[in-house]
């Protein structure tokens, strides 16, 4: 299967009729979608799947509207009343060993009488009848929607299948529908329906009643169970887009320099621990320096002392002259030494001054050489000063974040509200599993204690015996396919996480359990290796191994459409799945990428594998997204 084209006209941001070519070329499998947050990335995405499967399709935000109310709220708000809105799908498939055409059109508008959809299919450019009555059936046949998950997805569903609870539920779903199991455990319970229903005819009048009351709860209690299912998923992918646009408000606010903000206490003060050891060290220098002039100027004046008495005391006249002027000079000398007490901070040591002859050949050079020093000090402190002082000017005022900050703020509780809503959910759907689980034992015993020997000939013993084999036969046959089968997975995901992992020796083995679908990594010594003991990225990278190796044990030629690729990795683990996976991941990948993921360095890498490029421009004034090819002006800035 290969796509073609895809046409959309008034669907979501798409105001008016866009289009883009999709036909890879041989050995570039890669078609390249750029656009920012927002610019109708992920409605492009949804495009393709609503085409294919209309009211079964995965989208990702249709939340709890009913189908017909997700059609009105998705036509494009600047079209004109009553306009159509449509998608046009061009693919290609080998059908009885010929290559044909298809293109499928689905088409809606909302008028006085509400919403109306037509659907069109066109085999070989010829519309065909047969193909457009059974779509949903033949187009399940190419590519089931119950694995339509495999193929086309998004970040947030590789962030949600790195998650060990997570994935063992995703995991096991995909085996049940690559394997076809659904339709086993479905005519299980068709089975478990005919039993009941020949056990209440074999009851009394009390047991009878008995039994239609639990019956009537197990039924309401099944209902209860499946709107719980479908609550966790919804409430799942309503906290996958909060935390999607709590990520885009934090880097909005990260760019805006919100991140200095957040450290502007922490950055002041260390501005002024830094001015005040600057102001210390420029004060002892210039102690330091006065000290070492002036111990020069004693020795110096110390020797012409000595000389002028020497010469004083050949003359025997001027001998009381002499002890006057020797008195006056040593007081002066004294005087001057009281200026060179100077705590030695710099290594001076205070025993030199007993030997000044010796401190002007020893001690002053190394007192130089301690100023230098002390300048290198001075010189280091300002230059980490100024580094400080460029970044505190990268502080944005409050009153430009203010906004931002109300948003995080709002987005966070709002993300912590869903999350508890979810929690919540998932406590009441075990109660009611519990509970279903109680209701179906106390059916069962009812209906068998209503069984006995006066029956006779009765054919409801023998069916219900027969019954409850077929039933374990099937129970036999599930787990027996299931194994068989998932040793092929294991090693197709463990193959692909290899390929992917950096470190090459972490994992020896993998293995998927059966029943639970739990998935059990495996190290050399034979030592278990736990989901949280592998890093945010490796955890991730394993989710990705695990569509890949999914899609690939489906045995079937489809695309991969992948939207936001990277924006969960950091940027350690992204050049592995960008080298690694998306160049092999099928024989047409289309990826829907922001100017910060598939950007620079990471461009360049599969630029030889890229087929065809788009970019989605968003027109802020009109609120419209347009495709034209190209891709950012900026790929080439390393990231």
């Amino acid at each position: 299967m290969i796509l073609d084209r895809i046409q959309i006209k008034n669907y979501g941001v798409y105001r008016g009729t866009h289009e883009a070519v999709l036909t890879p070329f041989v050995g570039k499998p890669i078609i390249l979608f750029g656009g920012l947050n927002g610019g109708g990335k992920t409605t492009l995405l949804d495009a393709f799947q609503l085409a294919l499967y209309g009211a079964r399709a995965r989208l990702s935000n249709r939340g709890r509207l009913g189908y017909k109310d997700y059609l009105a709220a998705s036509i494009n708000r600047d079209a004109r009343p009553g306009e159509w809105a449509e998608i046009q799908l061009d693919f290609t498939k080998v059908l009885t060993g010929k290559l044909t055409r298809f293109s499928v059109t689905r088409s809606w508008r909302d008028g006085s009488k509400g919403v109306t959809e037509e659907l069109s299919v066109a085999v070989n450019g010829n519309p065909d009848s047969i193909f457009t009555e059974h779509w949903d059936e033949i187009v399940d046949t190419y590519l089931p929607s119950s694995i339509s998950h495999l193929f086309f997805f998004d970040g947030e569903q590789i962030a949600a299948l790195a998650e060990q609870s997570s994935a063992a539920a995703i995991l096991g779903a995909a085996v049940n529908s690559l394997r076809g199991l659904d339709l086993v455990d479905r005519l299980a319970d068709d089975l478990k329906a005919l039993e009941r229903r020949k056990q209440a005819s074999a009851l009394d009048g009390a047991a009878t009643a008995r039994l239609k009351i639990l019956t009537t709860e197990k039924t309401a209690n099944d209902a209860l169970e499946e709107s719980l299912v479908q609550k966790r998923a919804e409430l799942s992918n309503d906290l996958g887009r909060l935390k999607k646009e709590l990520a885009q408000r934090q880097a909005e606010f990260h760019s805006r320099g919100g991140l200095v903000l957040e450290r502007l206490q922490e950055l002041e003060g260390q501005q002024r621990t830094l001015r005040t050891e600057l102001e210390a060290a420029v004060e002892q220098a210039g102690k330091e320096a006065r000290a070492a002039r002036d111990m020069l100027l004693l020795d110096t004046l110390a020797e012409r002392d000595e000389h002028v008495l020497a010469s004083l005391r050949e003359d025997d006249q001027a001998k009381t002259a002499v002890d006057r002027v020797s008195a006056l000079l040593e007081r002066d000398r004294a005087d001057r030494h009281v200026g060179l007490q100077v705590e030695a901070i710099l290594g001076a040591d205070g025993g030199l001054a007993d030997h000044l002859r010796t401190l002007q050949a020893l001690a002053l050079p190394e007192c130089v050489s301690q100023s230098q020093a002390l300048l290198a000090k001075i010189s280091g402190t300002e230059e980490r000063l100024l580094r400080l002082e460029a970044e505190l000017s990268r502080a944005p005022e409050q009153d430009s974040v203010t906004d931002v900050l109300a948003q995080i703020a709002a987005t966070t509780a709002e993300t912590d509200a869903k999350a508890a809503e979810l929690d919540g959910a998932s406590v009441r759907y075990q109660a009611a599993r519990r509970r279903s689980e109680e209701l179906d034992d106390s059916i069962q015993k009812i209906s068998e204690a209503g069984l006995d020997a006066r029956h006779g000939e009765d054919s409801r013993p023998r069916i219900l015996k027969h019954s409850k084999k077929v039933r374990q036969t099937l129970d036999d046959f599930r787990l027996g396919v299931v194994r068989r089968h998932i040793t092929t997975i294991e090693t197709l995901v463990l193959e692909a996480f290899r390929s992917l992992l950096r470190k090459k020796r972490l994992i020896h083995s993998l293995s998927i359990d059966p029943v639970s679908f739990e998935v059990v990594l495996w190290q050399l010594q034979g030592v278990a290796l736990p989901f949280d003991r592998l890093s945010a990225g490796e955890r991730q990278l394993l989710a990705t191994a695990l569509l890949w190796g999914l899609a690939r044990a489906a045995g079937r030629p489809i695309p991969t459409i992948i939207d936001t690729p990277l924006g969960r990795l950091d940027s350690q683990h992204r050049g592995r799945l960008v080298e690694g996976y998306f160049p092999h991941a099928s024989h047409q990948v289309i990826l829907l990428s922001t100017d910060e993921e598939i950007a620079g360095d990471y461009y360049r890498s599969i630029k030889s594998s890229v087929s065809r490029e788009y970019i989605l421009s968003h027109d802020d004034n009109n609120g419209a997204t347009s495709i034209t090819t190209g891709y950012f002006v900026n790929h080439e800035a390393t990231v």
